[in-house]
């Protein structure tokens, strides 16, 4: 809708720029019929501001004070008398008879044969071994350890630092300064550019820089050292020892020889009778006995009652109200510079 606006105000305008030029031209009616201006126009953006009244609507709030009735609930608490049956417990003594069987210990004679030993001294031809001891010479083998010394040479390496300089490449950032350019006007105004504003922006830059670091450089030396070497041989060496023999001997001596012989014994024991006992006891035996108990209970009634209150009760209405505002209103207004008319 404003560019529409916009155009025909600028058609306005052209037309009226047009007639004031024909009027101030000396030149006749069918000179002028073909007027061609040569001039240059240019478009600008002006802003007016124009007072619009508009209607605001506001919610106003409203609080009055109204009576209303509720029903409620009155407790009322009576005191019922009431009855339960309850079971009492009682105990009796009844009279019970039973046999039990005790264990009664009696004692008996009884006989058994039993092996009594009989030791006797018998004389006997024994055989007994006689250790004897002999020494002997014997020849064992043996490893003997033998050292001698070699020379032996080594080759190590080490290392020498060796300064060098090396160039690397340092990256950094620097500000910079970009214009950008606003919004073009696209509605038949122009193609010219809008407002121009600049931006900070870092940019990376490379730089080298050149420092100085430690190589290090191997070198290899040769070093001469001497070890000892152990060898073994084999040795014969005699050594003696004791080694016990034994010989046989036949000696007479007295043995204890032990015999068994059969005997009868005789023996007490006591051994276990079961004999039956009948006993009579009581037994408490416990029964339940209903009986009629009388008990107060207080019950709670609720009795329904109509009772009044105020209370406020707020209420909005809407209220309209009319403002003035200022509205900006922006035209494209043509700008004309050094317009010669001519007549053919």
């Amino acid at each position: 809708m404003k560019r529409i606006v916009a155009g025909l105000s600028a058609v306005a305008l052209l037309m009226q720029a047009t007639g004031l030029a024909w009027a101030g031209h000396g030149c006749s009616a069918p000179y002028c019929a073909a007027y061609a201006p040569s001039c240059t126009v240019s478009y600008q953006y002006q802003t007016t501001y124009q007072q619009v009244q508009r209607t605001v609507y506001t919610c106003v709030p409203e609080t009055t004070e109204q009576e209303v009735s509720e029903t409620v609930l009155v407790p009322h608490t009576r005191t019922v008398e009431q009855q339960q049956t309850v079971y009492v417990q009682q105990v009796k003594n009844v009279p019970y008879q039973q046999t039990v069987y005790q264990c009664q210990y009696q004692t008996q004679e009884r006989q058994q044969t039993v092996m009594v030993p009989v030791t006797r001294e018998v004389e006997q031809n024994v055989t007994v071994y006689v250790p004897r001891y002999v020494q002997e010479t014997r020849t064992q083998t043996v490893v003997v350890p033998e050292v001698r010394q070699e020379e032996r040479q080594a080759v190590y390496t080490t290392c020498r630092y060796v300064p060098e300089t090396v160039t690397r490449q340092v990256v950094s950032y620097q500000p910079q300064m970009t214009a950008v350019c606003g919004p073009s006007c696209d509605s038949g105004c122009g193609h010219g550019c809008g407002s121009v504003s600049y931006s900070c922006n870092y940019v990376p830059v490379v730089h080298n820089v050149a420092h100085t670091v430690m190589r290090a450089v191997p070198e290899q030396h040769v070093q001469k050292y001497t070890v000892n070497v152990c060898s073994y041989k084999t040795v014969n060496q005699p050594y003696t020892v004791t080694v016990c023999r034994t010989e046989a001997q036949t000696q007479k001596q007295k043995v204890l020889v032990c015999e068994y012989q059969q005997q009868v014994q005789k023996y007490n024991v006591v051994v276990p009778v079961t004999v039956p006992v009948v006993q009579n006891y009581n037994v408490a035996v416990c029964e339940y006995v209903p009986q009629v108990q009388k008990y107060n209970v207080n019950v709670t009634e609720y009795t329904p009652t109509v009772q009044k209150r105020k209370v406020n009760v707020t209420t909005y209405k809407t209220v309209p109200q009319v403002i003035t505002e200022n509205v900006p209103v922006t035209t494209c207004v043509p700008v004309y510079t050094a317009c010669a008319p001519h007549c053919y």
